[in-house]
């Protein structure tokens, strides 16, 4: 049985979805309040532009 619909993106960097334009950590279930200055170093969680619209369903609800 697959479970497509809760399956949440992994832990990572993520461009925030407050609109800030800084990066927000997902700690992988919700978002925490570390923000950080994106930097080289630094970089956004893999395929972040589809996860985006997922993540910004989970802070919508």
């Amino acid at each position: 049985m697959s479970n497509t619909a809760t399956q949440l993106p992994p832990f990572g960097w993520y461009p925030d979805p407050a609109g800030s334009h800084l990066l927000r950590w997902w700690d992988g279930k919700v978002w925490t309040n570390r923000l950080e200055k994106p930097r080289p170093e630094l970089q956004s969680a893999k395929g972040h532009t589809q996860q985006q619209s997922t993540l910004s369903r989970l802070i919508a609800s």
